[in-house]
């Protein structure tokens, strides 16, 4: 039974439980099973992507964009397993003001780590309303991912999408799972979900992974112009 569980694990949700007390059911969620499973699926596609994106072949380093990045699992998972190229910066962007304080706890020991190790990504955490983000802030992005589309009005998505440059790559994910208030934008299907975005994306590839009650769905694909 020795070392049965992670000590600096625990040290790090005691610290969250005493600092943001209605908020570790929340911190769990973020890590639980499912996150991990969808997040490591969503790199895993994305190192297999065929097409090249914006910059792919021409610098030796990119930037990506994480949407209702939440506190952030989706960034690390990226530093670990992305092998296409160097990741200079990643930004995660979210409303929540509370995200990127927990997100610093959540993350710290990993942080020392990556810089102790050589791994220099950035990852910034940006407190905005994606719907308020000027176009500029989405220039210098190669990669833009939206793992909660579920959560979004669709003319947000779009907005989003419009103000990229022509060659990014979009990497979406959505499901059909409509028992939860905040999801307000499922979709019933992969293919009603590839069809609110072919007139924006071209190169699609497409993918669905059933959780049993429900199913969730992802889509990479090139914006156009």
């Amino acid at each position: 039974m020795e070392n049965m569980f992670d000590i600096n694990t625990v040290e790090i949700i005691k610290k969250i439980l005493k600092d943001y007390p209605n908020r570790i059911v929340d911190v769990l969620n973020s890590l639980g099973e499912r996150q991990q499973i969808s997040k490591d699926w969503l790199v895993e596609k994305l190192n297999s992507y065929k097409y090249p994106f914006r910059n792919k072949l021409k610098k030796d380093s990119i930037s990506i964009m994480l949407l209702c990045s939440w506190y952030g699992l989706l960034a690390y998972k990226l530093i670990e397993k992305f092998n296409i190229k160097k990741i200079e910066r990643i930004h995660c962007v979210d409303f929540d003001p509370k995200s990127k304080r927990i997100a610093n706890k959540l993350y710290r020991k990993i942080d020392n780590e990556n810089l102790k190790n050589g791994v220099l990504t950035l990852i910034k955490h940006w407190e905005r309303n994606i719907k308020d983000m000027p176009e500029k802030e989405f220039k210098n992005c190669e990669i833009l991912i939206n793992t909660s589309c579920e959560h979004l009005d669709q003319q947000t998505i779009y907005d989003t999408i419009d103000k990229t440059e022509r060659g990014t790559l979009v990497i979406l994910q959505s499901n059909n799972y409509d028992k939860i208030q905040e999801h307000i934008n499922t979709v019933k299907d992969l293919q009603e979900f590839v069809s609110q975005y072919q007139s924006r994306l071209i190169n699609i590839e497409m993918h669905e992974k059933d959780f049993l009650e429900y199913k969730r769905f992802m889509i990479l694909g090139l914006k156009r112009w």
